[in-house]
């Protein structure tokens, strides 16, 4: 019977070595996506920032047109450095810990960033060209009809 039972032990253990390696490998792959996401979040909130500045230079210095889009730029570059300064793993912890605080709330932010996301990507897509793009319009009545 002793047989039995160390095969048992020796089998919980490779279990759960096997389960720590695994959560270590998922981790470390979250870990990944999530620094590649956090820099990429940057990168566009950066490129939109330029952007801006760039459309302020388009038009008359000193006009209201300019003074606006400067003023979005400043905010974004200073959302780009805020999105850089993050610490992830603090973020996660904080957003996890306010769902759990208050997960229909959460949840409901959730659905409606989807939404507006949504919104946002069909708005700003790019519109097919060509006759499939073109209205259908019903053929008139022609005249010797």
């Amino acid at each position: 019977m002793t047989d039995t039972s160390e095969l048992e032990q020796q089998a919980r253990r490779q279990a759960a070595d096997l389960g720590r390696r695994a959560k270590g490998a998922v981790e470390e792959k979250l870990h990944e996506s999530a620094a590649a996401a956090h820099a990429q979040a940057a990168g566009e909130v950066q490129a939109t920032a330029e952007a801006a500045a760039a459309a302020a230079q388009a038009f008359d210095p000193g006009s209201m047109q300019a003074q606006a889009a400067q003023a979005v730029a400043g905010r974004l570059e200073d959302a780009a450095r805020q999105v850089r300064s993050l610490d992830l793993e603090e973020t996660v912890q904080e957003v996890s810990a306010f769902a759990r605080r208050n997960p229909l709330l959460f949840l409901s932010a959730a659905a409606l960033a989807g939404f507006a996301a949504t919104r946002f990507l069909k708005a700003t897509a790019p519109q097919p060209a060509g006759p499939a793009a073109a209205p259908i319009h019903p053929e008139a009545p022609h005249a010797g009809s």
